[in-house]
This record gives C-alpha cells, sequence and structure tokens, in this order.
C-alpha cells in the first residue's frame, strides 16, 4: 500500500473543498432563480396561465417558457408572451445568469434596472405599458444583441452616445412610443453592425443620419418633423434650387460641385422670378380646387339624398341598424355608384381616400385577394382586403355587407367599413398582431419552439366556439361562416380567440376546394354520384364540422388534410377505434397528463361534431355549452 503524500493530501482536500463550494453556490443560486420566479407568477400571472410553474414540477423541463443550463441549472432563457400578465418586472432581478428575456404582447408596467442582467442578449418587451425614459442602463450590456421596446408608452431622449458603446447590437425596434429627441450624428454609429432599425410612431427631430439611410422609409413614418433621406422631405440647410418641398431620392446628387459660380445679383433675380410665378401658380390651383370642392360636394350630397331615400323606401331597409355614415363616389366607367360605408368602432378614416394614401404593407395573397396592414395618421391601424373577384352574382351586396358590418362580438373580428365599385371590393377589419391559430398550433415545430400549452387550448377552443355561435344566432338568420378553418381562427390583444373573413366565401360564392380538410362529407360530389343528386349547399351543420375538425387539429398539433387515407379526421377515428386514446394527443400535451380526462373529454365533443349526417351534429350553442363545463372542471 503507498503511503499518501501529505502534499498530494493536502491539495485533495482543498479541492473537495473547493467542489463543495460551488456545489453549494449553485444549489443556492438557482433556488434563489425558482423562488424568483414562483414570486413573479404570485404578482402579475392573474389569469392562471403558468399552470405548470409549481414546486412539485422540476422547473427546468416542466416550467412553461423556462431554459435553464444543463450544468448550473440557472435559468438563461424566459420566453412569456401572450399571456395576460399584469404589474412589475421587478421580482427577476435575480435571474442573474439570463440571456434570452421575452415578455412582448402582456400587461406589464414597470421593470427593473437592466443592471440586475449582465448577461443579457435578447430582450424582447413590445406591446406592454412600459413608460418612462429610456432605460438609461442598457449602454451596460456588452453582449447585448437584440432589443425590442415597441408599442410602449416610453418618452424622452433616447441615450444614442450610449448605445453606440454596444459592439454587438443588431436590432433596436423603438416604434409607435413617445421618444423624442434627434437620432445623433453621421460619425458616431459603423453602419455595418445595424440590421433591424425601426423608430416610426415617435415624435424624434432633426436629420437622419447618413449610416440610418440604409434602412427604409418605413422605419421612420410617423415622425413629423424628421427630415433626409430616406425621407421625401429635404432638412432647411439641404434646400436645393428654389423648391424645398421635393426630395431628391439619390442623396448624392444633393451636391453640384462642377456648378459655375454664378452673379449674385443675377441669382437673386432668378430666385425672385421663380417665387412669383410659383405663387401665382398656387394661387391659380388654390382657387380652382375650391370651386371644384365645392360642387364636387353638392353633386354627392344630391347623389347621397336619393341613394338613401331609396334604400328608406326598399324591403331591406331593418339591414341598415349600424350605418354611421358613408360617402358615395360615382364611378366614372359606368353608371353605378361606388360606396364606402363605415360601421360603429371605424376611426381615423371616412374616405376611402384616407385608406389610399396611408401606409401599407402586404400581409398575404389569398385565393379571393390580398391582405394588406394600414397604419392610418391617427396611429390606428387596420387589415384592408382587397377583392378580385367578381361580385356578379349578389343581388344584395351592400346589405348584405351592411348586415354583416352590424355583428359585434368579442370573439368575432368585426367589419369596420367597406368601398364598393363595380371594379372591387375593399373589405377593412381590425387588425389583431398576434397571428392565427394554424400558426401557433403548426409554426415553427422545430427547436426553439414555445409549446401551447393545454389551458391556452382550451381556452382558444372555446373562444373560437362562442365567435361560431354568435355568427348562427345573429339577427335570427340562418347565417353561416363557409370557410371555417384554424387560419380563420386570430388572437387579439387580450388573447381571445377570434374568428374572421366571416362570410367571405359565401358573400363571394366561391366553391370549397376539394383538398379541403375542413370539408364537410355532404358537400363532396362523389358522395351523391350513386343517388344523381347535386352536392348539398352550404350550412351551418357545415361549419359545425369544420370547427369539429379546428378541434382535432387544437388535441392531435397536427395539420388538417384532404379525404383518404392522409385525412387527420379518418386518422383521428382509426386510433380512438383501437384504444390508443393517448396516441391521439399532441406530444407537447405529455406534460399535462393530470389533464387527460378533459382531453378526451374535448375528443368527444370533436367526434360529435364530425358524424356523418348533418342532422346529428349538435348546434353550436350547445358545443360552445359542452366546452366551457370541460373548462369548468379544469379550473376545480
Amino acid at each position: 500500500m503507498v503511503p499518501l503524500n501529505p502534499k498530494n493530501h493536502f491539495s485533495l482536500s482543498k479541492f473537495l473543498s473547493f467542489s463543495l463550494f460551488i456545489s453549494i453556490f449553485f444549489t443556492i443560486s438557482h433556488s434563489d432563480d425558482f423562488s424568483s420566479l414562483l414570486t413573479f407568477k404570485s404578482k402579475v400571472d392573474t389569469s392562471n396561465f403558468l399552470i405548470s410553474w409549481s414546486k412539485n414540477n422540476d422547473p427546468c423541463s416542466s416550467w412553461l417558457g423556462v431554459t435553464c443550463h444543463p450544468m448550473t441549472r440557472r435559468v438563461i432563457k424566459l420566453v412569456l408572451n401572450h399571456l395576460n400578465l399584469t404589474g412589475s418586472v421587478h421580482p427577476l432581478i435575480h435571474l442573474t445568469q439570463i440571456r434570452h428575456l421575452s415578455l412582448h404582447n402582456n400587461f406589464l408596467t414597470s421593470f427593473p434596472n437592466f443592471n440586475s442582467w449582465p448577461n443579457l442578449k435578447h430582450v424582447y418587451l413590445s406591446h406592454n405599458n412600459f413608460s418612462g425614459e429610456f432605460p438609461p442602463e442598457i449602454y451596460r450590456l456588452k453582449r447585448l444583441r437584440r432589443l425590442d421596446l415597441s408599442y410602449n408608452k416610453f418618452s424622452g431622449e433616447i441615450p444614442v452616445t450610449e448605445l453606440n458603446q454596444l459592439p454587438h447590437l443588431m436590432t433596436l425596434q423603438l416604434e409607435f412610443n413617445s421618444f423624442s429627441g434627434s437620432l445623433g450624428m453621421d460619425e458616431t454609429r459603423h453602419v455595418a453592425s445595424f440590421k433591424d432599425f425601426n423608430v416610426s410612431g415617435n415624435n424624434f427631430s432633426g436629420k437622419i443620419p447618413n449610416w440610418l439611410s440604409k434602412f427604409p422609409v418605413a422605419s421612420f413614418t410617423g415622425n413629423i418633423h424628421l427630415c433626409g433621406y430616406p425621407l421625401r422631405s429635404i432638412c432647411p440647410s439641404e434646400t436645393v434650387n428654389s423648391n424645398p418641398t421635393v426630395m431628391n431620392t439619390d442623396p448624392s446628387q444633393l451636391n453640384f460641385p462642377n456648378q459655375k459660380k454664378k452673379n449674385l445679383s443675377e441669382n437673386m433675380f432668378l430666385l425672385i422670378v421663380t417665387i412669383d410665378a410659383v405663387g401665382v401658380m398656387l394661387t391659380v390651383l388654390v382657387i380652382t380646387w375650391c370651386c371644384y370642392y365645392r360642387k364636387k360636394k353638392n353633386q354627392e350630397k344630391q347623389i347621397y339624398n336619393k341613394v338613401k331615400k331609396y334604400h328608406d323606401s326598399s324591403n331591406s331597409s331593418s339591414l341598415y341598424h349600424s350605418f354611421e355614415y358613408g360617402h358615395i363616389l360615382k364611378d366614372k366607367k359606368s353608371d353605378q355608384f361606388a360606396i364606402m360605408v363605415c360601421f360603429e368602432g371605424c376611426k381615423g378614416f371616412s374616405k376611402v381616400e384616407d385608406l389610399l394614401k396611408a401606409s401599407a404593407e402586404i400581409l398575404g395573397k389569398g385565393s379571393v385577394g390580398t391582405s394588406y396592414k394600414v397604419a392610418m395618421d391617427c396611429k390606428d391601424v387596420v387589415v384592408v382586403k382587397r377583392v378580385i373577384e367578381k361580385l356578379k352574382k349578389m343581388k344584395d351586396l351592400d346589405g348584405f355587407l351592411r348586415l354583416i358590418g352590424g355583428l359585434r362580438h368579442q370573439n368575432v373580428v368585426s367589419l369596420r367599413a367597406y368601398y364598393s365599385s363595380k371594379e372591387e371590393l375593399l373589405l377593412v377589419y381590425d387588425f389583431l398582431p398576434n397571428g392565427s391559430l394554424h400558426n401557433l398550433l403548426h409554426g415553427n415545430r422545430g427547436p426553439g419552439r414555445t409549446p401551447l400549452d393545454w389551458s391556452t387550448r382550451l381556452k382558444y377552443a372555446l373562444g373560437a366556439a362562442k365567435g361560431l355561435a354568435s355568427l348562427h344566432s345573429y339577427n335570427k338568420t340562418k347565417i353561416y361562416h363557409g370557410n371555417f378553418t384554424s387560419s380563420n381562427i386570430l388572437i387579439d390583444h387580450f388573447g381571445n380567440a377570434c374568428i374572421s373573413d366571416i362570410c367571405l366565401h359565401l358573400l363571394l360564392q366561391m366553391p370549397i376546394s376539394s383538398n379541403n380538410g375542413y370539408k364537410a362529407p355532404e358537400l363532396s360530389t362523389q358522395n351523391n354520384m350513386n343517388t344523381n343528386q347535386n352536392p348539398r349547399k352550404l350550412s351551418q351543420k357545415c361549419d359545425v364540422y369544420s370547427f369539429g375538425v379546428v378541434l382535432l387539429e387544437i388535441l392531435t398539433g397536427k395539420i388538417a388534410t384532404s379525404e383518404g387515407e392522409t385525412s387527420l379526421t379518418k386518422w383521428v377515428q382509426r386510433v380512438v377505434n383501437k384504444e390508443w386514446t393517448w396516441d391521439v394527443f399532441d406530444f407537447e400535451l405529455a406534460r399535462y397528463k393530470e389533464m387527460e380526462d378533459e382531453m378526451v373529454a374535448l375528443l368527444k365533443v370533436a367526434m360529435a361534431c364530425l358524424v356523418s349526417s348533418p342532422k346529428d351534429r349538435p348546434k353550436m350553442i350547445v358545443v360552445e355549452k359542452m366546452i366551457e363545463e370541460i373548462r369548468k372542471t379544469e379550473n376545480r
């Protein structure tokens, strides 16, 4: 046996002591992290969305939105978006190792000193109620890469000089706050580091620095005192020739080094002559425009009175109870009238010109047309759907749209206005920034995805049921959606599910695609070939079937597919018939096995909606009550 060397013994003792100290230190540290999170939950989670945050669960593997370091078990990432959180972020100051903090789309009101989080790389705090001045401590976060403080109530100037000390900052999004002051000087920043930049909808003033001119106009709109490229307003010190209102779109052409110097008196003479000529032209134009505008308003008033008189005397006058005001124009290409009608809650515009002159961006193109996100001058944001389909088949288009415009429910995306002419139809809706249920269920299924928890899925199912039930019972008519899918369920600012595009396919009388996974079996031509009958028309029971498919998406996490072996409905029926019930549910729901009874109950509701015979399917008001009972059971 080899005798133990005293020196080695001393070194080994020191090593064991050090290891024990490190172990105790990390244990205490990550314990502080989880205690801070529980304190945070108790203060801000008024809706109890963080139900998985329990002392009985492992925080690093079971708590929603929490990611830990694999070795130290310290919290390094916290993602809690769209959870209706209210209050202060202060309890999170003990998460000193956090790298990624995302709390956007909540109702948080105050935050601690950023010095508490020296390792932060990504900060996403948009769409909250934060206020006060720009956090001055942010410039100490030397590892910071992404910073998003948009859609809050911040004010004051931004510390441009301090921000320039952040060597890795690539994203700075400050849009729709109340920041003021200038954007800094040209020489204070290296252009290469910034990838995303937006300060639109604030009160900035002065010249846009050259190092920011590479970003698009949308990054600066809404700051009426900003000037310089890429905006079309020239700064006073850069006025070229005699026209200060037109911006040269090429900054390199603002200087003319090769021009010959002219005599001062000759330049002054030309300037005076030009100003006089422009003044006379402007006077003539103003007088002409005033005469034209007065004549046009008189004509529109006469046309409006005629149209109103006609509608008051027609049988469809009962459909106009929600009409507030309209703007009626005559279509020059035909004898028909173009009508702009605004309903309850319509803000920021009353004429189609107000929509056309506002800044817009394309949201997407669908089978019926293109949708645009339009930012009005009053900072309200709406969605304008431009329908390109022919509308010849709709006999009472105006009356039908006014009927839909009167529907108001917290789970329905409201139609705020419409513009109708012979050639096109514009539909104006509320803008809901939180995306669709389809994207929340199926988007980004790879690494980094934030799973949709069971409580939220059940809440969305109930909200969609309420919206569809309100549509079916609206105005005592047999009205229906006609194309109900998970893509037509949008999430509003408060986390409520709202059905959109109501009756659009009914309005356009568009056929449903044969590969539509939401299509009720009675609409299939193949089902009626043996009886020589035409396919049945759309009905409310078709909506009920489509809603059942949406419930299967919520439960399985799978995309609704068309008929055949790949049909989601048939796959679920096969699995359930073999009593493999848990295999049906989305693997993201595995952590909620204590809620299996509620999941099975919702699956039974879905199967009731998916029966082959339309008359055997429940009404949506009954479906709503069944889901309401399931949610009450969950909250007990």
